[in-house]
C-alpha cells in the first residue's frame, strides 16, 4: 500500500513519517538517522520534494511566501518523472509512502498518477507554529506584522485544499490531530489501526515545543483571515476534526 502525508509545515507530517518509515512503510531514501529534524532531517523523500518544487516553480523553502496555485500545471517531462517515481518506488518496496507539505498544494497531479493509496492527515491550530516562521532578528521584528498575515494564508490555503481533497476523494483516508497524538494515545493507535499493523512509537513529548500562546499579531491575522476569506481558525479546525470523527 502507499501512504500519502498531508499536513501544513510543522504541523507533524515528519512525525507521521518518521512512524510509518521505522515501522516498516518506507518513506525515505537514503535515510541517515545522525541528521537530527532541527537540521534538516524531514523524513521526506528527495525525488519527490524536488519535484513538487519545480511543479511549483520555486527554488528555496522560503514556504511562507509560497502562494497555493490558482492554476495546476505539469509538463510533459514532469509528468513522465512522476510517474517514474511511482514506478520505481513500487518496484523497491512492498509498502511505501510519501510527506512533503507542498503536496498539500499539487495532490490532484499525484493522485491522478498514483494507483491504489491511503492519505493520512495531520493538523495544528496556527498558534502552535507561528514561532517556527517569527523571526527573531530585529529587522524580522519591523517584518512580523507582515508576517503573521502572510502565514495565516498558508495556514488557511493548506488546510483548505486538504479539505476539498478530503470531500473528493475515493481513497481511504485518516485525519489525525497533532495536540491529541502527543498528549494521548487514542490518535497513535487510530494510526495503528488504518495501516494494520503495529507501529513504532517514535512520539518524544520534549519535542512538542509549541504549545498554544497567545499573540496580538496572531490574533489580528486571524480576524483579518475571517473577514478576507470568509472562514475562522476555530471553523476549519471544526471542519478538519469533523473528519476524525
Amino acid at each position: 500500500m502507499i501512504y500519502v502525508v498531508l499536513g501544513m509545515h510543522k504541523s507533524g507530517t515528519t512525525l507521521i513519517s518518521q512512524i510509518l518509515h521505522h515501522s516498516g512503510i518506507n518513506m525515505v531514501d537514503d535515510l541517515d538517522e545522525s541528521i537530527s529534524y532541527d537540521k534538516g532531517n524531514k523524513y521526506e523523500r528527495q525525488t519527490i520534494l524536488h519535484l513538487n518544487m519545480e511543479i511549483l516553480g520555486v527554488r528555496d523553502y522560503q514556504v511562507i511566501d509560497l502562494a497555493a496555485p490558482t492554476r495546476l500545471e505539469i509538463s510533459a517531462d514532469q509528468q513522465a518523472r512522476m510517474n517514474r517515481i511511482v514506478k520505481d518506488n513500487a518496484a523497491r518496496y512492498g509498502d511505501w509512502g510519501f510527506k512533503d507539505p507542498r503536496t498539500c498544494l499539487v495532490y490532484p497531479l499525484w493522485s491522478k498518477s498514483l494507483p491504489e493509496h491511503k492519505v493520512i492527515v495531520v493538523y495544528r491550530h496556527p498558534s502552535q507554529l507561528w514561532k517556527r516562521f517569527a523571526g527573531h532578528s530585529l529587522l524580522g521584528s519591523y517584518k512580523m506584522p507582515f508576517s503573521a498575515w502572510k502565514y495565516m494564508i498558508r495556514w488557511h490555503e493548506h488546510n483548505m485544499n486538504i479539505l476539498r481533497y478530503l470531500r473528493s476523494t475515493s481513497c481511504e483516508y485518516l485525519v489525525l490531530s497533532y495536540s491529541e497524538l502527543m498528549q494521548s494515545d487514542e490518535e497513535f493507535e487510530r494510526l495503528q489501526r488504518f495501516v494494520g499493523r503495529k507501529l513504532v512509537d517514535r512520539r518524544r513529548k520534549d519535542l512538542f515545543r509549541s504549545r498554544n500562546r497567545a499573540n496580538l499579531l496572531l490574533m489580528v491575522a486571524e480576524r483579518m483571515l475571517k473577514w478576507n476569506r470568509g472562514l475562522s481558525v476555530d471553523e476549519i479546525l471544526a471542519r478538519l476534526d469533523e473528519y476524525r470523527r
